[in-house]
């Protein structure tokens, strides 16, 4: 997965929209332009690394208005799995309990609130520090908590009943962080130091949780300590400093730190605000205000990467359990996903709507926990891997990607000769096979009741596969090279769009022509029956679309008008209405029973090669080098992506109408969301 994941970077086109046959009214066009205008605007913001304004910019939309796309930037922008919401204040660290069902959050305004994961509910409220808790901590054994405030004080609770154990007042500014020793009888925590006799320092105490007690101070530095991280075997300390570096000690030898980072005086006002060792503790990662992250090697202190791309500050750092991914979070309410291997890009988390503060990791479910300023704690499935949207491939030349009626599958076909199935949900390839077509497959179709699977082929005949064993069950000459296919409703017959200007009716069982559909000037591109199989709809290179009755064979209507190739048309669910789109890069609306144009629903400077209309016939997808969605009762796009750099070849709707999966020519397949 890339940074962000998304490659649809969304615009807005503003057309006066008018209904079917009539103006709107004045008050419905300018609301509808204000949503576009709003969903315009979030995608800007969000493309330029500003999900928190992003999502405020949606949440503005008219909601009158709001469809599929309206869905599916709300996943985009809210990725998170489980929220915790509606908290007292602002969240500025999240600690969860080694091995047990709850976590601490240290809240900005000053109480810690003690959180049941498995029941999402509130279990206590710790109260104590006055102005405001900064940092909150579970002992390794899980029955303690250390926190740190403004007070200038650290404490010790007790996390089953709440109470205070121990309070620790050797600091004389607020306490930024506090870690316990890994065998839970040490506590350490940072700020700086100020007395009238000592110049400015910073300085981590190490005591005793049972009584309070400085066993040994570690300084560096002459700014504030901001964090604090122990190595996984507790032979080393991390503090990160305002003086624009990390210091490390030898817990047990102590002495002058090792710094990491840039130099004394050099960077004045670079603050590193959050650190974390990797699971092995060879690398250490910080987040700095300069809106980076660097990673340093530990055996040698040389910096291994320097991670950019949140567009505010980084505030928080750590390393998955299996030290395979860095995450990060930053003020620009982003998390970021890297990969240790390369340091590359893996996904862009969005969900907060100001600054993140903090992030845990839980080793028992891989989920990954992130504290907010927005007052919420939310939950990320870190496993999980089409954070906004699934990212697949097939192979080149992919002219396909059709879903199974159940949704789980996609279909696709290749240049390669091959069929073959991808998993819609995780984007991995289940099967694929060589077929006996002797040229490149055109098109892959999985019948209605989800049993087969046909392709077509340039060499004149359409192969049934059954989906199970992948054997071949069915061969059907046609007169001409075949571009497209598509099953009848009932699934006992195939229509194919030829080259040879007409389109065939192929009944699967006797293995023949039933009836041919000619008229057509020009070679057919697409067929596609209505929802109760009667009727046939066709598309041709002569421009024209033509209805066909499939019991007679006769033309029901043609419908003119496009100045360019017709690749794609379809019925609306209802039967009510044909889509069409043309090279000449327009998409119209037709009247199904008289042939007349109702309207354009886009004009564009790009060729339209697919169009598909969802299941509920509220929205249409039209594809070629930009994706759109339009809505069939106005003109204009309510949204425009570019997801490939390739032209996206294939469009079609999931069954429950959530997910739309666009195929590109080079082999790239996305399918978009529109619900958690």
């Amino acid at each position: 997965m890339r940074s962000g994941l998304i490659a649809a970077f969304f615009t807005l086109a503003f057309a006066v929209p008018s209904s079917v046959g009539q103006p709107i009214p004045e008050a419905s066009a300018s609301s509808l332009e204000s949503y576009r205008a709003h969903l315009a605007a979030a995608m800007l913001s969000y493309r330029q690394g500003e999900p928190g304004q992003a999502r405020r910019w949606l949440n503005g939309a008219p909601a009158p208005h709001r469809g599929w796309e309206w869905s599916h930037l709300d996943t985009l922008f809210d990725q998170s799995q489980i929220v915790a919401s509606g908290l007292p204040s602002g969240v500025v660290c999240v600690s969860l309990q080694p091995g047990g069902s709850l976590a601490a959050f240290a809240l900005a305004t000053g109480p810690i609130i003690v959180w049941d994961t498995a029941a999402q509910s509130r279990k206590a409220e710790l109260t104590g520090h006055a102005g405001g808790t900064y940092c909150v901590r579970f002992s390794p054994d899980g029955t303690r908590l250390a926190s740190g405030g403004a007070d200038r004080m650290a404490r010790i609770w007790d996390a089953a009943n709440g109470s205070v154990l121990t309070e620790f007042k050797e600091h004389k500014f607020p306490v930024t962080s506090v870690v316990f020793s890994h065998d839970g009888t040490r506590v350490f925590s940072a700020a700086y130091f100020t007395d009238p006799s000592t110049p400015i320092e910073g300085r981590v105490h190490m005591w005793d949780p049972s009584n309070g007690q400085v066993e040994r101070t570690f300084k560096a530095g002459v700014k504030p300590l901001s964090s604090l991280a122990l190595s996984s075997d507790g032979k080393r300390l991390a503090a990160g400093s305002w003086d624009s570096c990390v210091f490390v000690w030898s817990v047990e030898g102590g002495g002058e730190a090792i710094r990491l980072g840039g130099k004394p005086g050099s960077l004045q006002n670079l603050r590193i605000n959050a650190i974390g060792f990797s699971p092995d503790g060879s690398m250490l990662a910080a987040g700095s205000d300069a809106q980076w992250a660097r990673v340093y090697r530990m055996s040698d202190s040389t910096e291994l990467a320097s991670l950019t791309g949140h567009k505010a500050d980084v505030t928080a750092v750590t390393f998955s359990p299996d030290g395979k991914l860095l995450a990060t979070g930053g003020d620009d309410g982003a998390i970021r996903f890297w990969d240790t291997g390369d340091w590359s890009a893996r996904a862009t988390l969005c969900g907060h709507t100001l600054g993140v503060r903090s992030l845990a990791w839980d080793p028992a479910t891989k989920s990954l926990y992130s504290a907010g300023a927005d007052r919420t704690v939310r939950t990320w499935d870190s496993a999980f891997s089409a954070y906004g949207g699934l990212h697949a491939s097939y192979g080149a030349n992919n002219y396909v990607a059709n879903f199974s009626p159940d949704g789980r599958l996609l279909a696709c076909a290749s240049g390669d000769g091959t069929i073959g199935l991808v998993d819609s949900h995780t984007g991995q390839e289940s099967s694929r096979w060589k077929t006996l077509h002797s040229r490149e497959v055109c098109t892959s179709s999985i019948s209605p009741d989800g049993r087969f699977i046909a392709s077509c082929s340039w060499d004149k005949t359409v192969r049934i596969f059954d989906l199970a064993t992948h054997a071949e069950t069915t061969v059907l000459d046609v007169p001409a090279g075949a571009a497209f296919i598509a099953w009848h409703p009932e699934g006992t017959q195939i229509a194919a769009a030829l080259q040879n200007k007409t389109a065939v009716l192929l009944d699967v069982s006797k293995r023949s022509i039933v009836r041919t559909f000619a008229g057509h000037t020009r070679g057919v591109a697409s067929v596609g029956f209505d929802a109760s199989g009667s009727r046939l709809v066709t598309a041709s290179g002569d421009a024209t679309v033509r209805i066909w009755n499939t019991e007679s064979g006769e033309s029901v209507a043609a419908m003119t008008g496009h100045q360019g190739a017709i690749e794609s048309a379809v019925f609306t669910p209802d039967g009510l209405w044909v889509v069409s789109g043309s090279t000449d890069g327009s998409v119209r609306l037709w009247d199904a029973k008289t042939g007349t144009r109702s309207r354009v629903l886009l004009n564009s400077d790009d060729a339209v090669y697919r169009v598909a209309v969802s299941p509920d016939g509220k929205r249409i997808a039209a594809g070629g080098k930009h994706l759109y969605i339009l809505d069939p009762s106005v003109e204009g796009p309510m949204l425009r992506s570019k997801p490939f750099d390739d032209t996206i070849w294939h469009l079609d709707w999931s069954p429950d109408g959530k997910r739309l999966a666009v195929a590109c020519w080079n082999g790239q397949i996305i399918v978009y969301e529109a619900s958690r």
